[in-house]
């Protein structure tokens, strides 16, 4: 049953996806509504199997390669629908569920992999709070990476002066550069928030100089310094515009490469979410 409902979820995204993409391309802006009521259906599906798979363990379900992908992108499509409810906005779909469902198909091979018994320090509550909010901050802050996308193709249509179809469907520049702004202020609180947790973690258990030499908490550090950076130009200076996307899509870029990208190319002592094959 586990795996039917994660086969269901996920086949629930692949048809939003392909919705929201003839929305936003096809003759008749048509299929938007019916792609959310999917993505709400399919994350509904992930999520009871990510529920039944912590019950099991005990523990928060985020330990290896199909639950912290999936975690992710149940994260990202919950701040999507919440931004969609409190401020309807046209076209992103198009670019936003093909791109989460594309994380869910990554993960999925990982749900074919029998789980092990969870440590006891994945059933720490303070964990499971350092790692809801890293989840929350990754959503808010990819939702910002997709927005800074549209911006720089609506930025682009208009400099060449491309009125079709896709124009007219996506938001205006003033709207998803506010909705930008929105998505990082509150994500890089969020991402604070769970760092300085995660900190006050490892020095409680005593953690060593493995834990200040890991190359995540590296990349994470790093991460964090270009979006602070990136909160500063746009509150501080008060700047905006195309380059301020293309630094918010570098974000995002770096915080992939601190949440997947460093488990495929070194070890790490930090063993939230395993994503290296057959974990």
């Amino acid at each position: 049953m586990e795996r039917i409902a994660a086969l269901f979820g996920t086949g629930c995204y692949v048809a939003a996806s392909l919705l929201a993409v003839v929305a936003l391309f096809g003759a008749r802006p048509r299929g938007e509504r019916s792609a959310l009521a999917l993505v709400a259906v399919g994350g509904l599906a992930l999520a009871g199997v990510l529920v039944f798979r912590g019950i099991q363990a005990a523990a928060i379900p985020a330990l290896n390669r199909f639950e912290a992908l999936t975690c992710y992108a149940l994260a990202l499509s919950a701040a999507y629908l919440l931004l969609m409810i409190a401020r309807p906005t046209r076209g992103i779909a198009g670019l936003l569920i093909p791109y989460v469902s594309v994380v869910i198909a990554c993960g999925l091979p990982g749900l074919y992999v029998a789980a092990g018994p969870a440590p006891l320090a994945a059933r720490n509550p303070w964990l499971a709070l350092h790692v809801i909010l890293s989840f929350a901050a990754y959503a808010l802050l990819s939702l910002a990476g997709v927005l800074a996308a549209v911006y720089l193709v609506q930025d682009r249509n208009l400099k060449h002066k491309r009125f079709g179809l896709v124009g007219e469907r996506l938001p205006a520049l003033e709207t998803l550069d506010h909705l930008m702004g929105r998505q990082l202020a509150f994500g890089f609180l969020l991402l604070t928030g769970s760092m300085l947790l995660g900190i006050t973690m490892v020095w409680q258990n005593g953690g060593g100089e493995e834990w200040l030499t890991d190359p995540k908490i590296g990349a994470t550090v790093l991460t964090w310094i270009l979006f602070a950076i990136l909160v500063h130009m746009r509150s501080g200076a008060g700047r905006h515009g195309r380059n301020l996307a293309v630094v918010t899509i570098a974000g995002l870029l770096c915080l992939l490469f601190a949440f997947v990208g460093v488990h495929l190319v070194t070890d790490s002592v930090h063993g939230f979410a395993g994503i290296l094959p057959g974990n």
